[in-house]
């Protein structure tokens, strides 16, 4: 960005900075969100999910995992099949970038994220079956930081 910002203000601007900053920002966030799988940091519906009995909240997590899998199992095919598409397509700016590199975070990010969630899928089984919400851990685990934060400066200022 800054780099992009330098060459624009002194009146050279570089003729791929948009279109590769747009396919790193495509990376960037795919690859995070394959992170986000393996943290167990994406939006969940922990509340219904923790708030049904035992019976429920599996059957619940054993269906929700298969969407998940099925989903993204069927996104890795399709975003493995749309590289034929591109043939010997490469970007408009670098012709030295396949096209093919560029759209290949589609399949690759949907198979980090199938993989981060069977590798996580026995630790989230067993805090489903015991009823910790890993949300509700992770609130009181920042407002005890958040507290402790204050007392400390609270203590600094008297």
């Amino acid at each position: 960005m800054l780099l992009g910002v330098a060459f624009r203000y002194s009146g050279n601007s570089l003729i791929w900075y948009d279109e590769v900053a747009a396919v790193l920002l495509a990376w960037i966030t795919f690859t995070g969100a394959a992170l986000a799988g393996l943290r167990n940091a994406h939006l969940g519906f922990n509340g219904l999910l923790f708030g049904l009995p035992m019976t429920g909240r599996m059957v619940c997590f054993w269906l929700g995992e298969a969407i998940f899998l099925t989903t993204f199992a069927v996104t890795a095919w399709a975003g493995w099949a749309i590289l034929d598409i591109f043939g010997n397509e490469t970007m408009t700016t670098l012709r030295f970038v396949p096209r093919s590199f560029v759209q290949g975070i589609l399949p690759v990010s949907a198979a980090l994220l199938i993989l981060g969630r069977l590798l996580t899928l026995p630790e989230r089984r067993v805090e489903v079956r015991a009823g910790h919400d890993p949300e509700a851990a992770e609130i009181e685990y920042e407002i005890a930081r958040a507290e402790s934060e204050l007392a400390r400066a609270n203590a600094g200022n008297s």
